[in-house]
């Protein structure tokens, strides 16, 4: 019974570092996602939806992903973890525009960062520097 008992608290105890390990980065080595690209539009300022009829409208490309990711956190640069992201807003490299991929199941490649500005409207974001279709 000891044994069991040890074992299930084992188990649940590095259940955690598991997923954490599993997760995608903030920064450094590029990575590649694959998703479909749509064109969402979001109130911006002045009151970002808060006042409608006033409000500017942004647009901007989001990558739908077929599953939801998570990002670990990175104490140097204070980002927060997020887990069940299915929506990535989209930093186009310069010139790129990415109103032709819509609808499109695209491969980019890129590094994540975390929202930072009120213009950020989901908290995971990705600085684009290749598009490929699939």
């Amino acid at each position: 019974m000891t044994f069991l008992r040890f074992a299930l608290l084992a188990a649940f105890s590095l259940a955690p570092a598991a997923r954490a390990a599993d997760c995608l980065h903030y920064a450094g080595a590029p990575l590649t996602l694959t998703g479909t690209v749509t064109l969402k539009t979001f109130y911006g300022p002045p009151n970002y939806g808060e006042s409608p009829k006033t409000d500017a409208r942004e647009v901007q490309a989001v990558l739908v992903l077929p599953k939801p990711i998570c990002v670990a956190a990175n104490p140097q640069t204070e980002e927060e973890a997020e887990t069940g992201q299915r929506l990535i807003t989209l930093v186009p490299p310069a010139g790129v525009r990415f109103k032709p991929y819509q609808g499109k199941t695209v491969v980019l490649t890129g590094t994540l960062f975390h929202a930072i500005t009120g213009h950020h409207h989901t908290p995971v974001l990705m600085e684009v520097t290749r598009v490929t279709l699939k």
